[in-house]
């Protein structure tokens, strides 16, 4: 993945044509969805997705809290149980949370799953509120990279500085279990809980951090999955049989990111972090939470593309979905070894001929990317996900408050 050579012209846009309702949704275009809907059950689920890609949380929750009872439609009751959940562990609201878990319509399944947020908010559920201050507005932090490319951070706990990696596919901060040994941080219950990754399911116990500081920014009373050492390695992508193994102090997770402005210098090995009440709000929002946070991209001839931003995963990949939207074949089969939080997977899959997408009219390419199927069970048809690779690709900006995703070019030596 790297920046084009030059910007083009977005070419000629195809003709819009009627989509139906359940398209409009899965392409996040709740205005087409409203105007599509038959019945007032959908035309509130509609509303209610254009309140959270808004950003406003609160009336999204209130609307899908009441369509998961009261649509005529069991799918829509469904979807809106599901999104109504998300925005309750967006908003760490833990105590609401943890009382779904004992509704007649939640299944025994989540009841029992390691890995349910319904079982980690109960674990969370008497912690003290989470607070944020900025000192300034804006400060510069130094940036290490790591022999895979993983940009590292400092994070203060305490008296002593860690180098954090920051991930926008984790819902919540996560510290190395020595690490938390280092700083006596407990577990806050004890049975040991899951959290699901891109490889697989990994053991971790729930925590919290009394302060941490990142830059001008002081975060106290942070809920924290503790992590077995042994998992927060990275291990180059690379098909060879000794690559390096990275140590990771912890992972600054979305549940802090989405709460900042911050710019990423991979040239200069340096992290700009605003206070995003500071930062010029810009009303074309292009990033949005939707259960995870997803980006807008269009083809360079103008087809919307959506792409989940995991910056866990150290690879971009794209899905079956953008082949059929714009009418592409793979090049190639080829093997290729994905790592991610807790390990690696193999798998041989087809491979994406050099593709160039804009982001805000800036021209990224992907070269050789993965076809593959997502993870993520989201509303949005994904096109792709967005990995680790995108800090390399130009600096690149995430400003989730006011939805703003942006890359633009480093600056000359």
């Amino acid at each position: 993945m790297g920046i084009a050579g030059c910007v083009h012209s977005s070419g000629t846009i195809r003709q819009e044509r009627r989509v139906s309702y359940w398209e409009a949704l899965s392409e996040l275009h709740p205005a087409d969805a409203i105007a599509s809907a038959r019945t007032p059950s959908e035309k509130e689920f509609a509303e209610a997705l254009g309140n959270l890609m808004s950003g406003d949380l609160e009336k999204a929750e209130q609307r899908f809290g009441t369509l998961r009872r009261s649509a005529t439609d069991s799918i829509i009751r469904s979807g809106s149980r599901v999104i109504y959940t998300a925005t309750l562990q967006y908003q760490e609201k833990w105590e609401a949370l943890a009382a779904l878990k004992n509704e007649p319509s939640q299944s025994k399944s989540d009841r029992t799953d390691k890995a349910s947020i319904e079982i980690w908010a109960e674990a969370f559920r008497n912690v003290p509120r989470k607070t944020y201050t900025f000192r300034s507005a804006s400060a510069r932090l130094p940036m290490s990279v790591s022999a895979v490319g993983t940009p590292l951070i400092p994070v203060r706990i305490g008296d002593k500085v860690y180098n954090f990696w920051l991930d926008t596919g984790s819902s919540l901060t996560m510290l190395s279990s020595d690490v938390a040994r280092d700083l006596d941080i407990a577990p806050i219950v004890s049975d040991t809980l899951e959290i699901v990754t891109s490889t697989g399911r990994v053991k971790a116990n729930p925590a919290l951090i009394p302060q941490l500081e990142i830059g001008q920014l002081v975060v106290r009373n942070a809920p924290a999955m503790v992590v077995d050492e042994s998992m927060m390695q990275m291990r180059e992508p690379k098909p060879i049989a000794q690559s390096p193994h990275v140590k990771i102090d912890g992972i600054i997770g979305f549940d802090i990111i989405r709460q900042l402005d911050i710019e990423v210098d991979y040239s200069e090995n340096s992290m700009r972090l605003r206070n995003p009440a500071t930062s010029r709000p810009d009303a074309d929002r292009n990033i949005f939470w939707v259960g995870l946070p997803v980006i807008r991209l269009t083809s360079t001839d103008g087809i919307p593309l959506h792409f989940g931003l995991d910056t866990g995963a150290q690879l971009t990949f794209v899905t079956e979905t953008l082949l059929d939207k714009l009418q592409l074949e793979a090049a190639r089969i080829e093997s290729r070894r994905v790592g991610g939080l807790g390990g690696e997977i193999s798998l041989r899959a087809p491979v994406l001929p050099d593709l160039r997408v804009l982001v805000r009219g800036f021209p990224i390419l992907f070269r050789g990317a993965v076809v593959r199927a997502p993870v993520y069970q989201v509303l949005a048809s994904l096109d792709g996900v967005l990995g680790g690779d995108v800090w390399n690709s130009g600096i690149v900006r995430i400003d989730m408050t006011n939805g703003v995703f942006a890359v633009r070019k480093p600056h000359p030596n």
